[in-house]
């Protein structure tokens, strides 16, 4: 049927807890990477701390992109969640109202 949208809460909720769990094993694992990311200059010459300085520049470009896609994940997890129960509320009102309609018929 056009127009019909079957929405299965529970689906929605493991989804949810899915990306939440996602988001999680990518913190630990960025927690567990860090410190390798980062380097100390090999030598005192110049060469060595502008390689050291680069290095570390790309780690912490690194570590702000995965920062900034654990918050999208739990952002996404957080609206799954929220959405499925705004639409088991309202099921329930439409339950309600069509449970007031049979009874009156």
């Amino acid at each position: 049927m056009p127009g019909h949208v079957l929405v299965i809460p529970e689906v929605v909720l493991a989804a949810a807890a899915e990306l939440e769990a996602l988001a999680e094993r990518l913190t630990a694992a960025a927690s567990m990477a860090t410190p390798a990311t980062h380097v100390l200059p090999s030598g005192s010459e110049e060469v060595s701390a502008l390689a050291a300085g680069f290095f570390n520049r790309a780690a912490a470009t690194h570590e702000t992109a995965i920062a900034h896609g654990i918050a999208e994940l739990q952002h996404a997890a957080a609206t799954l969640r929220a959405q499925a129960a705004e639409y088991v509320a309202h099921d329930a009102v439409h339950a309600t109202s069509l449970g007031a309609v049979g009874a009156s018929i």
